[in-house]
C-alpha cells in the first residue's frame, strides 16, 4: 500500500485561497502568516478532539450544595412510605441525581425547595400514599434507560405559580 503523492504547492494555494493564510516574499525568503480565518478554524478542529472537562459538584449545584441536599431531604417525612421504601434516601444518592438533574435543567434551589413542599404537602392528607423517595422524586430511570424528573415538573409549576388546590370533593362516611 502506498501513500498518495501530495503537491505541496497546490496544498499551499488552496490554502491562500481559501484566505487561511497570507504569503510574503522579502528578500529571497518565503513567509506564511495563519490569518484570522485559520486560527479559528484550528481551534474549532482542536476542540473537537479535546476531551470535555467535567464540571465539579460545587460548579453545577453551588458551594452550598451538601446543606441544600440535606435541607431537601428534611422535607421528606423520616421513616418509609407505604411502600416498604424510606422516604428518605442517603446524601450519596441524592447528590447523584442532583447532579444529573443539575445538568439537565437550569432551576434554582430555591424553585426546588419550593416544589418539593408542594409536593410532598400534597402527599401528606393520604398518609404519603404513591408517593416518589426524595431519590425518585428528583431522577427515575425507567426500563429503557430514559431518566425523568417528576421534580422538574413541579418546579415547572412553581415557575408557572401553579398553586395545589385543596381537595374538590370529601369523603362522607354514613
Amino acid at each position: 500500500m502506498s501513500s498518495p503523492v501530495i503537491n505541496d504547492q497546490e496544498c499551499i494555494e488552496d490554502l491562500i485561497n481559501a484566505e487561511l493564510v497570507t504569503y510574503t516574499q522579502a528578500n529571497g525568503v518565503k513567509e506564511f502568516t495563519i490569518t484570522n480565518k485559520g486560527t479559528i478554524l484550528m481551534e474549532t478542529l482542536d476542540g473537537y478532539f479535546l476531551k470535555a472537562k467535567k464540571k465539579t459538584n460545587i460548579q453545577l449545584m453551588g458551594k452550598s450544595f451538601l446543606d441544600k441536599i440535606e435541607s431537601y431531604r428534611d422535607v421528606f417525612p423520616a421513616g418509609k412510605l407505604p411502600s416498604g421504601k424510606p422516604a428518605r434516601n442517603n446524601v450519596k444518592a441524592l447528590s447523584e441525581s442532583f447532579r444529573w438533574f443539575f445538568e439537565t435543567y437550569d432551576y434554582t434551589w430555591d424553585e426546588i425547595m419550593a416544589a418539593t413542599k408542594m409536593y410532598v404537602n400534597e402527599y401528606r392528607e393520604n398518609n404519603y400514599l404513591y408517593m416518589q423517595t426524595s431519590q425518585y422524586f428528583v431522577a427515575k430511570q425507567d426500563k429503557h434507560k430514559v431518566k425523568t424528573s417528576t421534580l422538574a415538573d413541579y418546579c415547572d409549576m412553581i415557575r408557572d405559580g401553579v398553586q395545589t388546590e385543596q381537595e374538590h370533593f370529601t369523603e362522607k362516611v354514613v
